[in-house]
């Protein structure tokens, strides 16, 4: 929650957010130059996990996706689709969690790092489980678009988790309807009532307590465990390791790890980056190999993913060359599915 000392600014998204809703706008047709283009955000600030986006910006970002997609209900379609899909992304690993409930919970505390424009509650003891959205009174109509996003990002959890479509049983929205009704109640599957006193979301309790097929408690355990490294690292004054860890972990499976770019992201030289890294006590190739190592260790644990995949999440351009490096951490292939040992 600290960058360079300092707490998140308030009313802010993440560039890591930014990133998943414009990998779904993507996959629904549209063009990443012309949309980052037209909301005027750069490439390389996006790549800095620990970037955060104004609420102006992020406001324009979806305005501007409604255009670029020509659908002004775009958006919740995105809070659909937006979804986590490797350990690079935060929140992948809250579905280990045990049950659906645990699993909103834990994304809930995460919000503020993806967010905190709005704030997010949720009531598992309620008669049925709500949720509920808060914010200031003088935005409600300004952040419709973002809200009715947040909205429908909760309410495809039990999709993506339980693999079958939320159970609501009603939606109260502060704002007015920004086009017709039958679009909103298509898209959640229950009655949506607007300028009401609350934002309020019901889901059936028997959905909210179905177990997770993916629940791991030793897998969530050392996906936590591997933060341990940059959260000391961050103690010890060496913030451009731990900045340099986080930004490495969110960007091997997007586009291929190099010192310049990730120098370009933190606004520094690659001489300078180079440098600091090496002053902290690791090389740049030396960090990319303990986040590589670590990721590694992860999905063989989740064992689902074929080996050529797991190359391609880890930054590698091809099997061969992810075998190559298997082999130098272990002695042996990666077809042995033997764990790295720990650290480098």
């Amino acid at each position: 929650m600290l960058q360079d000392g300092k707490a998140i600014p308030p009313d802010t998204m993440s560039a890591s957010l930014a990133v998943r809703i414009l990998r779904a706008a993507v996959a629904e047709g549209g063009d990443k130059r012309e949309i980052l283009s037209a909301v005027g955000l750069d490439e390389s600030r996006l790549r800095n996990p620990l970037s955060r986006i104004s609420w102006p910006v992020a406001l324009r970002f979806f305005k501007i996706l409604q255009t670029h997609l020509h659908d002004p209900a775009v958006h919740l379609r995105l809070g659909d689709k937006s979804v986590t899909q490797s350990f690079s992304d935060i929140g992948y690993a809250t579905r280990l969690e045990t049950d659906l409930a645990s699993i909103i919970k834990a994304n809930i505390q995460l919000q503020p790092l993806r967010q905190n424009m709005v704030r997010t509650t949720f009531q598992s003891t309620g008669q049925p489980p709500y949720f509920l959205w808060e914010y200031s009174p003088d935005v409600v109509q300004e952040y419709a678009t973002f809200v009715e996003f947040s909205v429908a990002s909760f309410a495809r959890l039990s999709r993506q988790v339980l693999d079958e479509a939320p159970l609501l049983r009603s939606l109260h929205f502060q704002h007015q309807p920004q086009f017709d009704l039958a679009v909103y109640e298509s898209t959640f599957g229950c009655p949506v009532q607007f300028g009401m006193s609350q934002t309020r979301l019901e889901i059936a309790g028997r959905q909210v307590f179905r177990p997770s097929p993916f629940a791991n408690q030793a897998l969530f355990d050392a996906a936590s465990g591997r933060y341990e490294f940059p959260a000391k690292w961050m103690m010890e004054g060496k913030t451009h390791l731990a900045f340099s860890y986080f930004y490495l972990t969110s960007e091997l499976d997007k586009s291929p790890p190099t010192l310049d770019r990730m120098a370009a992201s933190f606004g520094l030289s690659e001489r300078t980056l180079r440098r600091k890294l090496v002053d902290e006590g690791l090389s740049f190739r030396d960090l990319l190999d303990r986040v590589r190592q670590d990721m590694c260790r992860l999905y063989f644990m989740e064992d689902s993913r074929s080996l050529g995949e797991i190359a391609l999440l880890l930054g590698y351009s091809d099997l061969s060359a992810f075998t190559r490096a298997y082999k130098k951490w272990t002695g042996k292939p990666p077809s042995r599915r033997t764990l790295p040992d720990e650290g480098i």
